[in-house]
């Protein structure tokens, strides 16, 4: 089982940082062994998974948003209001998985303080 310290997730690192950090680590919960000794894999989607997608999201809304910006600057789109709606969607995006991350540490910590 692996082990996750509060060092790895700080606040001082940037979310693509975070990231990669997450798709590194393997999710806590492997397969499921039954009472013969196989293993079965978990069916359906984790919180692991749902976690990275979200992520991903996120990265993929910041791309399109630097992307649009781009395109406003060298003169290919004469759409400020498409711009503007990628860089709030971006900027929504990010905060809100800012704000589950907090989360995800308030929930860690409360979990490392409970006894034993």
């Amino acid at each position: 089982m692996n082990s996750i310290n509060s060092r790895q997730f700080s606040p001082e690192l940037g979310l693509q940082a975070q990231m990669d950090q997450v798709s590194l680590r393997q999710p806590a919960i492997g397969p499921q062994s039954t009472e013969i000794g196989q293993t079965q894999e978990a069916k359906g989607t984790g919180f692991f998974d749902a976690l990275q997608k979200s992520m991903q999201e996120t990265n993929a809304d910041q791309i399109s948003a630097d992307n649009s910006i781009k395109d406003l600057i060298a003169g290919r789109s004469k759409n400020i209001h498409e711009t503007m709606l990628a860089i709030q969607k971006a900027d929504l995006s990010l905060k809100t998985m800012m704000q589950v991350r907090n989360k995800i540490l308030e929930a860690y910590k409360e979990i490392i303080r409970m006894p034993v």
